[in-house]
């Protein structure tokens, strides 16, 4: 990634302040009062501001406003990509109950063995980007030919069509990128090791693109605790919770990851569901469901992502076009994060 927008008039925001709320808890842009159409708006950028709060505040539109009905703009939110509360998972009835596992070392543990017997796949993706308009109702584009492929722990490469256009997003062992054709016409990409220093403030997060496949460091500062058949684990920062997942204690498979902001209000929900065993013994969720949210806890969008054709990853194809960030390929816009956390202009 994390993604929403709220309606805030204030002083602290001005006349017409839009930033794109997201799930690491970044804002994207702020246009400017004059209200340009989309593509000039997108050219007069102010990315010096576009990582910072203004005076503290987060001053958002209203999503469906704000799109325009440009699903570009939803997808940007939605990636990669990403809580208040722990309302209790659903159970189904007649559904088996197992008991979780008794320490947090002994989950973790169990969670780190799956990472390390995951295996590369390449897949193709059905998907489709959901959303509100301004009146309420709801709109829906696919995202067409997509393909996904991965490589354990940190390489992963999504591409896809979106309104017949380029979309693609992904992340190698020292660099991420996100690039957006339609509507946008924007690359965004960085280091590895200067994400790490901009956790909360970041348009894509290049550990979150890797955790919606159900992949998850836990270490023992997380909190535990049992409830309804899954096992709940939480990661604080100073007393405020970041993330939690829940796990279902019968596979001990992931089956929900819930990213909080710095409100600790829920923001993105990631779901994964239908864990499959592809050839030789791959096993990952073939349907994911990213949700995003308002503050008052009502879901503004989401992208659903249905794998398919789980196949191994043969070895001659890292390397070569996978996991290699593109590079400028005639997009209009290209942004570098830089040492002061923003997303500057390359020329």
């Amino acid at each position: 990634m994390p993604t929403m927008m709220i309606k805030a008039p204030s002083a602290a925001c001005g006349n017409d302040t839009l930033l794109l709320l997201l799930p690491a808890g970044g804002f994207l842009f702020r246009p400017s009062a004059q209200k340009p159409f989309w593509a000039d708006r997108m050219k007069s950028l102010d990315f010096q501001k576009a990582m910072r709060n203004i005076n503290g505040r987060k001053c958002l539109l209203p999503l469906g406003v704000a799109m325009k009905h440009k699903p570009a703009f939803i997808l940007f939110g939605l990636i990669p990509v990403l809580l208040a509360g722990c309302a209790q998972p659903p159970i189904e009835p007649g559904k088996l109950l197992c008991p979780g596992k008794p320490t947090l070392d002994e989950a973790a543990a169990m969670l780190a063995l799956q990472r390390h017997n995951l295996q590369p796949f390449r897949a193709a993706a059905e998907c489709t980007v959901s959303w509100r308009d301004e009146n309420g109702k709801k709109r829906e584009e696919p995202i067409r030919g997509a393909v996904m492929a991965f490589v354990p722990d940190n390489k992963l490469d999504f591409l896809g069509e979106l309104v017949f256009k380029e979309v693609r997003f992904g992340t190698n062992e020292t660099e991420f990128w996100l690039r957006v054709k339609a509507e946008l016409d924007t690359c965004w990409w960085g280091t590895r090791a200067q994400a790490a220093q901009c956790r909360e403030g970041l348009i894509v997060n290049p550990d979150s693109l890797v955790e919606a496949l159900g992949i998850m460091d836990v270490t023992p500062d997380w909190k535990m605790f049992y409830r309804g058949g899954c096992d709940i684990l939480s990661c604080y920062d100073a007393g405020k919770i970041k993330k939690r997942i829940y796990v279902n204690a019968c596979d001990y498979r992931i089956k929900r990851i819930e990213y909080f902001d710095a409100e600790q209000v829920r923001k993105v929900s990631v779901e994964l569901e239908d864990y499959a065993v592809g050839e030789t013994g791959i096993t990952t969720p073939t349907r994911i469901r990213i949700a995003s949210f308002d503050r008052m806890g009502q879901e503004e969008s989401a992208m659903l992502i249905r794998l398919k054709n789980i196949r191994p990853l043969p070895p001659d194809q890292i390397g070569k076009k996978l996991f290699v960030r593109p590079g400028r390929d005639g997009y209009a816009h290209v942004y570098r994060l830089d040492e002061n956390c923003e997303f500057t202009p390359e020329e």
